[in-house]
């Protein structure tokens, strides 16, 4: 027995009527309970379940094998080590961890012989220091994504409403936790700027609004104004607002400070400070939600050793203003010189990487990230994203050499291109 969906609804990626390209649903919603159905509604149900199963591990089997900063697998596929390798495929700060961090460690290195503390309190302190935000309103996490997962089933909704492209984990950590997933889809034509009222189209209270500023894949940033109207004027909704790579834009306007009563911001100290194998990050919001959440963080999950960062690191002005220039500077060289290469759309971020679209020309991404891993350089390619094509790929802002490299690598790959 098949499944049979309403114009405008499809699976992820499939066609969608012409009157409402915008909006893709991906999950079917929850059926009803068993008691009191007949017979053919049971079969339809089991169905639907079978059906909802396949989805939703089909969601998180495809985000879970598509993000970048694979460098053990890609360095195997190129033949070399994983130091050998010029990733450019993850979003890591290209300064490297801030200086003094191996003596830290070394000094800390004792506490792993003791649990670390259960509510990470010295980092807890350092936040609410570094960004003016009350203790009480703050949950840390082994990295943003575990409080990401954490964040539906504490706070549960039917709905998830999630503008794309985006990062896959906000569908994955929804459909895990029950709810049903709908992609509002970003106009690429419109450069794949988020408009509030296309977005307020979707909404009818009982869903969790999913958010990224800077967006991933595009680095692009929603208006902060419009979102805060937007979400006091649905004060039912709950939405989720990912500042991961926030820290990188100077003078951001940030909901982390700034937010309405239904709003959760998440916010990762991984990328920022380079640690993504200790993993780090927080949320905050109003301090009963963040509680709930709290109670689906497991015991003791942020350990010793990235307490320790979490608690120096966040007090280090000097390389906050070293990276910020930092990237805002190569971001621009990066961007300036692909488009005199020709042959790229470079779209506009203001993060720490860039969207880039090859333009006419017969190569995809995934065959330019072969050619360029022959030559000890990844990229990541953009086609797992929803609204992204084979077209598109994502590559990060680094050093002035590394992103010399990178740019001499794509002109002897197509020489002359387009």
């Amino acid at each position: 027995m098949s499944t049979s969906f309403p114009r405008g609804i499809c699976r992820d990626g499939g066609m969608v009527d012409e009157n409402d390209r915008h909006r893709l649903s991906v999950v079917v919603p929850q059926p009803p309970g068993l008691f009191g159905m007949t017979l053919t509604a049971r079969r339809r149900f089991a169905t639907i379940r079978r059906y909802r199963r396949k989805e939703v591990q089909r969601i998180v089997e495809m985000t879970h094998h598509r993000h970048g900063g694979d460098v053990r697998r890609l360095a195997a596929m190129a033949g070399v080590g994983p130091q050998e390798l010029l990733d450019f495929s993850a979003n890591i700060n290209p300064l490297g961890f801030p200086e003094g961090f191996q003596d830290l460690m070394i000094q800390r290195l004792q506490e792993v012989l003791h649990y670390p503390d259960p509510t990470a309190s010295g980092v807890v302190a350092a936040i609410a220091d570094r960004y003016g935000v009350p203790p009480e309103e703050i949950v840390v996490g082994n990295g943003s994504t575990e409080l990401l997962y954490a964040l539906p089933r504490a706070l549960p909704r039917s709905r998830a409403v999630i503008p794309v492209p985006s990062y896959g984990d906000y569908a994955a950590a929804a459909a895990l936790a029950g709810a049903v997933v709908e992609k509002v889809l970003l106009a690429e034509e419109k450069g794949f700027h988020m408009e509030t009222e296309i977005l307020e189209g979707c909404l009818r209270g009982d869903e969790t609004v999913y958010i990224g500023r800077p967006n991933n894949p595009t680095g692009l940033i929603s208006v902060a104004a419009a979102l805060r109207e937007t979400a006091s004027r649905h004060p039912e909704s709950v939405f989720v607002i990912d500042e991961a790579f926030a820290d990188f834009v100077d003078g951001l306007d940030r909901f982390l400070v700034r937010r309405p009563p239904n709003v959760v911001v998440l916010c990762s100290l991984t990328k920022f400070y380079a640690i993504p194998g200790l993993r780090l990050g927080f949320a905050v919001g109003p301090a009963a939600l963040i509680d709930r959440i709290r109670r689906f963080v497991p015991p003791w999950s942020v350990n010793s050793l990235a307490q320790a960062a979490g608690e120096v690191m966040l007090g280090d002005d000097d390389y906050r203003r070293r990276t910020i220039a930092l990237v805002t500077e190569q971001r621009r060289f990066l961007s300036r010189a692909l488009r005199a290469q020709g042959g790229f759309h470079v779209y506009p971020g203001e993060a720490n990487f860039l969207l880039v679209k090859l333009m006419g020309a017969d190569i995809t991404a995934p065959a330019l990230a072969a050619a360029l891993l022959k030559k000890k350089i990844a990229i990541r390619c953009c086609d797992s994203f929803t609204g992204l094509d084979r077209r598109f790929f994502r590559i990060a802002v680094r050093k002035r050499n590394e992103n010399e490299m990178l740019i001499a690598a794509l002109r002897e790959i197509m020489p002359g291109y387009p």
